[in-house]
C-alpha cells in the first residue's frame, strides 16, 4: 500500500519535473559583439584611421614591384653603378615596407586588445543580464557545442542587450 502511494506521488510529480529542466542556451561571442553599434563604429573608425597608412604601404609595394620590373627588363643594359642605386632603392622601399607593415600590424594588434578589454565586460552583463530576466542556468559559447538548435540560441538578444547599454 505504501509502495502504491510513493509511485503515484511520483506519477503526480512527473509533470512537474519536466518543467523543472535547467534552461541551457548558447551564444557565439564574436557575432554578439561584431553586431554591436560600438563594436561597428570602432572598427569604423580604425579603419579610416589606418587608410593612409594602407595607401602608402600599397605605393611601397607598386614601387618596388616596378623596381623589380625595371632590373629584370633593363638590367643587362644599366651600368653596374645605375644597377646598384636601382638595387639600393628597391631594398629601401622594401625596408620601409615591412617597418610600416609591421607597425600596422602592431596598431592592429592594440586596436583589438582595447576593443576586448572595453567589450568582454559589456558582453559578461548583457549574459548575466538575459540569464537573471530569462532564468537562463547555463549559458556555453556556441563555439564549444557540438550540435545547438536555434531556439536555444541567444546571440541576438545578447547584441541588443549590449546595444542598450550606455
Amino acid at each position: 500500500m505504501k509502495t502504491m502511494k510513493m509511485l503515484a506521488a511520483a506519477l503526480l510529480l512527473l509533470p512537474m519535473l519536466a518543467f523543472a529542466e535547467p534552461k541551457i542556451v548558447v551564444v557565439d561571442p564574436e557575432r554578439a559583439l561584431g553586431g554591436t553599434e560600438e563594436v561597428k563604429a570602432r572598427i569604423s573608425k580604425f579603419q579610416s584611421d589606418m587608410q593612409g597608412q594602407e595607401n602608402k604601404l600599397r605605393k611601397l609595394r607598386d614601387d618596388i614591384m616596378k623596381i623589380e620590373e625595371r632590373l629584370k627588363n633593363e638590367g643587362v643594359a644599366m651600368s653596374r653603378d645605375q644597377g646598384q642605386a636601382l638595387t639600393d632603392e628597391r631594398d629601401a622601399k622594401m625596408i620601409e615596407f615591412r617597418s610600416l607593415q609591421q607597425l600596422v600590424q602592431q596598431r592592429l594588434q592594440q586596436s583589438q586588445e582595447e576593443l576586448q578589454a572595453a567589450m568582454s565586460p559589456k558582453l559578461e552583463k548583457a549574459v548575466a543580464d538575459l540569464s537573471k530576466e530569462k532564468g537562463y542556468e547555463l549559458v556555453l559559447v556556441k563555439q564549444a557545442v557540438l550540435f545547438s538548435s536555434q531556439s536555444v540560441d541567444i546571440t541576438d538578444d545578447v547584441t541588443k542587450q549590449i546595444n542598450k547599454m550606455k
